[in-house]
């Protein structure tokens, strides 16, 4: 058995795509709403959102537990709606690990083998490969529950990946974990997915989490697709004020687009790098906390008042106030008095404006214009 990646994989082929999903359960209100989407194949995608906003009925979906209502889901090409969950190339890892506790690590990584009647020699071979790519070696007679966390996870991966499906589905595999270890296994499954060229479907409620180990983020509210792109695109340029506050923290403020690079906020005009929108258009300006460098008041483009102040180790997390009202968050290696007032001043490309009610395609096109 070879895990290593296939070279003639063309990345760019889309291995899934969705067609205008809807999911409903009977009477109750839709869980995914016309929903569409593509998934290259050999990449790391992470589906994130708040509980309920339909990550884990997609990862159903794609794995054939349950069918969609309306709309189509091809994989390869192939419209697979009502292919049984057991004839798809697709495994996945829930997050209680799913493994047989009267097995020992070789019989569960081997269970599915069985099934399909294979003979000894090639299961051992098998089992024992999938045990080198998760670092497991040596552990083929260890008992389930003699196991640590990161350990059981890691059997729950090799039992995936020893069936070579084409895809690996994760559901909030490291929800369970202590931070350290949950911080480690972040950058074996990272390392593990870029070694077996397989694509990887992770569930996530942790934009931390979602930031670090993507390719692309989808991030989900109310059953649909708010967002897609890379980690670095959706910080740098939330689409929403829902995406900008989800992702990472962000000060989110009401302010007017006075004319092209002019934008209105907390009484006052500043330069910005966008354009073509409307003059005197409402909008959202998002300024993220790290973008923010205290000054002397004199020095800044704007004057706040320190309210409260946090040491958080690489830097104090400062909680101001506008003479508008507007509430600012800065995170600074500088630190401020309660009570001071100190200036503010931030580059025109860390201004972040957001339209109401903009497509992504609207949001892509206006973003390519700039450039």
């Amino acid at each position: 058995m070879n895990l290593s990646t296939n070279s003639n994989i063309n990345k760019a082929e889309a291995i899934i795509r969705f067609d205008g999903v809807t999911k409903q359960y009977e009477s109750d209100p839709a869980v995914l709403k016309d929903v569409s989407f593509e998934i290259e194949r050999g990449k790391f995608y992470t589906l994130l959102g708040p509980s309920g906003c339909g990550k884990t009925t997609i990862l159903r979906l794609i794995a054939g537990f349950t069918a969609p209502t309306k709309g189509s889901i091809y994989f390869n090409g192939q419209m697979i709606n009502h292919i049984p969950a057991n004839k798809r190339q697709v495994n996945t890892v829930f997050q209680d690990y799913a493994l047989f506790p009267h097995l020992n690590v070789f019989e569960n990584i081997a269970f599915g083998l069985r099934i399909k009647k294979m003979k000894q020699a090639e299961i051992k071979e098998k089992v024992q490969e999938a045990l080198r790519f998760v670092n497991l070696s040596g552990y083929e007679n260890r008992e389930i529950t003699e196991m640590s966390g990161g350990q059981r996870q890691r059997v729950a991966i090799a039992r995936a990946i020893v069936n070579r499906p084409e895809i690996i589905l994760l559901d909030e595999p490291l929800s369970a974990l202590d931070l350290k270890l949950r911080t480690e296994m972040q950058v074996e499954l990272r390392e593990l997915q870029r070694r077996l060229g397989i694509t990887f479907i992770f569930v996530t409620h942790d934009q931390e989490e979602a930031l670090a180990m993507s390719d692309e983020i989808f991030v989900l509210s109310e059953g649909r697709i708010q967002q897609s792109g890379t980690p670095m695109d959706i910080y740098d340029e939330p689409i929403n004020r829902f995406v900008a506050d989800f992702i990472g923290e962000s000060n989110i403020v009401d302010g007017r687009m006075k004319a092209d690079y002019v934008v209105e906020f907390a009484g006052k005009s500043f330069e910005c790098v966008d354009k073509g929108l409307q003059p005197n258009e409402p909008i959202d300006i998002v300024i993220r906390p790290e973008d923010l460098e205290i000054t002397r008041p004199e020095d800044g483009k704007m004057q706040v008042r320190v309210e409260t102040q946090l040491f958080r180790g690489v830097h104090f997390e400062i909680q101001c106030a506008d003479e508008a009202g507007n509430k600012w968050l800065v995170h600074s290696t500088r630190k401020a008095e309660v009570g001071e007032t100190i200036g503010l001043t931030f580059d025109p490309e860390a201004i972040h404006v957001m339209r109401f009610n903009e497509t992504e395609e609207e949001f892509d096109r206006r973003l390519e214009s700039y450039s």
